[in-house]
């Protein structure tokens, strides 16, 4: 594996850490031979460094260089189908922090790396460590190194945060632990090491009171420049137009997988800005085991790996609208048409993202 050096950059001889000596000055530019990453001194809320594989045992802080190779790399086909080991040869997500709102994330994840002095947990007694999977599965999804073979991560540079707002896959009380929800988002909007909040949830919540602090913690987040997407929910039906939340409230992207007879559908409402490939996708679960699982959840964590990526590629100079305006540009009003047994067809329109027109973002094609 291969990293270009972005900014000046210091080697350091013997360890992850500023206090081992300090050897070459690379410059940007410079490209450089790893063996993969490890955790080390936390910098800029960044605290994965890349081992070189030299026999002085050299490190380099990873907010400093970047991924520009992938070769041998096992690339999953949706990552094929949306360009994305061609987007990777330039833009890695790098410096760019996701709150990843979940069932938080397991220790010893291959390639996994996250902020361990900075993260939200709901309650004084609960670990931030994932039992369920779910939390784990996104987490890579959106920023795995991507350095063991196996791709999985669509912004590898990026800096992950954790935010446990269960311990299960569902609240066990709906409308007395949404409110976590208010929490987490107000917890991010508070670090400014945080750009994007990727919540694969969705909840039916009725309570009016809820909702309101939700929605006031979310225009809290957007006002501090924080982008918020969300799961828009997933039915057995297509056509399905209820309404899940926090996706279906303003000031967020809602999420869904492409309609797939086989593994699901998105719900279908207002609030959908963009479909994605959400089948059979592949990510790592709380035991650290490659698995595939289908769902708007993981349509929404790709979502957020994207924008990672698109963040680095406008020099973190963005806003929510911006995001927004350049994602509807990227998506085209597509016919998908099912037929279910014993059913008439059903057909809607939805906003399905063109690869082509994601890479022509990142080619500054108009």
């Amino acid at each position: 594996m291969r990293i270009k050096v972005t900014k000046l950059l210091n080697t350091r001889v013997g360890g992850a850490h500023t206090t081992y000596q300090t050897g070459a000055i690379r410059e940007p530019g410079d490209e450089i031979e790893v063996t993969g990453t490890v955790q080390g001194e936390e910098l800029d809320g960044n605290n994965t460094w890349y081992k070189a594989s030299d026999d002085a045992n050299s490190h380099y802080w990873s907010g400093g260089a970047e991924q520009i190779d992938s070769a041998g790399g096992n690339y999953q086909q949706w990552m094929i189908d949306l360009n994305l080991p061609e987007i990777w040869g330039r833009y890695a997500g790098t410096g760019v922090g996701v709150a990843v709102v979940d069932t938080g994330i397991a220790p010893g994840i291959t390639d996994l790396f996250y902020n361990q002095s900075k993260y939200y947990v709901y309650g004084d007694n609960v670990e931030i460590k994932d039992n369920a999977g779910h939390g784990t599965f996104c987490a890579s999804l959106v920023g795995l190194r991507n350095t063991s073979g196996n791709y999985v991560g669509v912004a590898p540079g990026c800096n992950l945060f954790a935010c446990k707002i269960s311990e299960k896959r569902t609240f066990e009380n709906t409308e007395r632990d949404a409110q976590r929800y208010a929490d987490a988002i107000n917890w991010c909007a508070k670090n400014p090491d945080i750009h994007i909040v990727s919540i694969s949830w969705s909840s039916g919540i009725s309570n009016a009171a809820t909702l309101s602090l939700i929605q006031e913690a979310i225009n809290n987040a957007v006002a501090n420049n924080k982008i918020i997407v969300c799961s828009i929910g997933n039915s057995i039906v297509f056509g399905d137009t209820r309404k899940y939340y926090p996706a279906c409230l303003k000031n967020t992207i809602g999420v869904g997988m492409v309609p797939d007879k086989e593994n699901g559908y998105p719900c279908i409402n207002e609030f959908l800005s963009l479909v994605i490939n959400g089948s059979q996708i592949k990510s790592y679960d709380q035991n650290n085991e490659l698995i595939a699982d289908s769902g708007s959840s993981f349509a929404t964590a790709i979502t957020s790996g994207i924008i990672a990526l698109m963040i680095q590629k406008m020099n973190f100079s963005y806003s929510f609208a911006m995001i927004t305006e350049k994602l509807a540009a990227m998506t085209q009003k597509t016919t998908f048409i099912i037929t279910e047994d014993g059913n008439p067809p059903a057909s809607f329109d939805l906003p399905l993202l063109k690869p082509e027109l994601l890479l022509n973002f990142f080619n500054d094609i108009v």
